[in-house]
């Protein structure tokens, strides 16, 4: 497999929310150097295994058991990181409008494009209409659309102040 086609398949895992989840077999990333967490270091020449789309072990080679049958991405040369966290996001567009009645498909994509697919795992939301906030909550923990974990302040709070019109 050539590099471009790893990197390729590699970004396809990663951008492409419960894509390992839809594997029969688990799946090796191998031979990449992954960063587990900002303040741990790099494992390099290391063994990303995932089953059921979730990480089950992460390690150097031959510290990560790889079971037969595993299907395998050579990722030497490449970089894996821990998922990130978006800490200020809104969801007061009008595309958020109504999130509980959204196509799960359709959620799902603009998830994707706002922020999974750019590897944000986890977002705290700073204020949006707290009821379309909860919807996406619920329909991404229930697994109903593919979506970043939600933390939110709800609501937003304006003050009166800036409500009025200034005089012309």
């Amino acid at each position: 497999m050539s590099p471009a086609t790893r990197a390729l398949a590699l970004a396809n895992l990663i951008f492409a929310p419960g894509a390992a989840a839809q594997t029969a077999a688990p799946l090796a990333l191998t031979g990449a150097t992954v960063y587990p967490a900002p303040d741990q270091p790099a494992i390099p020449d290391a063994v990303v295994l995932l089953r059921d789309g979730r990480i089950a072990a992460v390690g150097p080679r031959g510290s990560v058991s790889v079971p037969a049958g595993t299907d395998t991405i050579d990722c030497t040369g490449l970089t894996v990181t821990a998922g990130f966290w978006n800490s200020h996001v809104h969801f007061g567009e009008r595309k958020w409008s109504r999130a509980a009645e959204l196509p799960a498909v359709e959620a799902s994509e603009q998830l994707r494009h706002m922020l999974t697919g750019h590897g944000f795992t986890h977002v705290f939301d700073t204020g949006s209409p707290l009821e379309n906030t909860l919807a996406l909550r619920r329909r991404i923990a229930a697994g109903e659309i593919e979506g970043p974990a939600i933390l939110t302040t709800g609501d937003i709070i304006w003050p009166r102040a800036a409500c009025r019109r200034s005089p012309s």
